[in-house]
C-alpha cells in the first residue's frame, strides 16, 4: 500500500513519512491519525476452507470503537 501511495496509519515500518495535508484532512483528522496508537488495520470478515475437514469457515468481527472514531475523524473535513 505504501508503494501505491496509501501507507497504513500506525505502521512503524510501512506507515510512510508522508506529511498529512490540511487540504485533504481536517485538523481533527490529522490529529487523530497522528495520535492513533496502533496499526489502523482490521479484518471485518475472514474465511477459509478448513485443511482437514474441508468445511468452509467464516469469521466476522465488528470494527473496534477506536478505529470507528478514527474513520469518523478522517471523513469529516
Amino acid at each position: 500500500m505504501t508503494h501505491a501511495g496509501h501507507s497504513l496509519i500506525g505502521d512503524p515500518t510501512y506507515g510512510g513519512r508522508r506529511k498529512l495535508s490540511e487540504k485533504a484532512l481536517s485538523i481533527a483528522g490529522i490529529n487523530a491519525a497522528k495520535s492513533f496508537p496502533r496499526q489502523a488495520l482490521h479484518a471485518a470478515v475472514l474465511g477459509f476452507e478448513h485443511p482437514v475437514s474441508g468445511e468452509n469457515l467464516r469469521f466476522e468481527a465488528p470494527i473496534p470503537d477506536d478505529m470507528a472514531a478514527l474513520i469518523s475523524a478522517l471523513r469529516n473535513k
